[in-house]
């Protein structure tokens, strides 16, 4: 009864933030996608034909896609960017994208910036990924509708770096300043939320961590002094365990 409370109590203050959040979301997109149009509206290099069929189609999604949607139709090279980070080729993707993460358009940068952060993401390449998710949800946020994604790959990113604190305090951030991101993407956030709020150090779940950190660093070829001070303490944690083990098995 107990525990069908504190689940129930739990789900009631997710949906209250949610709520709370509605409008901070969609008012941050709208501003965005209102100064893309502007911007667009600017540019001499458009004529007017090509600059009605942008705003149709950004007007109509309205969305961080629509930007994209619209970068693409001016800069057509940039499609081919986009489609490397979305079939994950790494390499190509990284190759196309960092240029354009650059660039002297504000909007191009922004979003390139997040495409690049993505990809560096599924490659598991936190340290690299970690910056341009800062500039994305600071610097660059006046330019970029991706805020909400930049959040949660900053908080997954953080607790691949094994700083779980401040992966608890981003994910409840993201659940709370974006109520209307996916489905999958929230009961993920929330799930890693509950599960880095229960790792307790010495323990099995912060040794299975840590060596998923080891396995993540050796899988990139990094054997620096950070690596093996985690493989260290991996080892140690281990050990206790296995002497704890032995003592109890010797008091029975």
């Amino acid at each position: 009864m107990k525990r069908t409370s504190l689940i129930q109590s739990t789900c009631s203050c997710l949906l209250a933030m949610l709520m709370c959040s509605v409008s901070a979301a969609d008012s941050h997109v709208t501003k965005v996608v209102t100064s893309f149009l502007k911007h667009v509206e600017s540019m001499d290099s458009l004529d007017t034909e090509k600059k009605s069929s942008i705003k149709a189609s950004v007007e109509k999604k309205r969305s961080s896609d629509g930007i994209t949607d619209g970068l693409i139709a001016i800069y057509p090279k940039y499609s081919a960017a986009v489609e490397s980070s979305d079939a994950e080729n790494t390499d190509q993707a990284i190759e196309l994208l960092s240029p354009l993460a650059e660039s002297e358009d504000k909007f191009l940068a922004a979003d390139a910036n997040f495409y690049l952060a993505r990809t560096l993401m599924n490659s598991e390449r936190f340290e690299e990924a970690m910056p341009r998710l800062e500039k994305l949800i600071g610097e660059m946020g006046d330019h970029s509708a991706h805020q909400g994604s930049a959040q949660y790959f900053k908080a997954v990113a953080q607790a691949g770096l094994l700083k779980n604190k401040e992966a608890v305090e981003s994910f409840k951030e993201f659940i709370a300043n974006n109520p209307d991101a996916p489905e999958r993407l929230l009961v993920s956030a929330w799930r890693q939320h509950e599960q880095l709020k229960s790792i307790k150090e010495g323990q099995l779940d912060d040794v299975h961590q840590r060596m998923d950190y080891s396995r993540r660093r050796l899988t990139q070829i990094e054997t620096g002094e950070k690596t093996q001070q985690e493989q260290d303490k991996i080892v140690g944690m281990l050990t206790e365990m296995i002497k704890e083990a032995e003592k109890k098995e010797c008091s029975t």
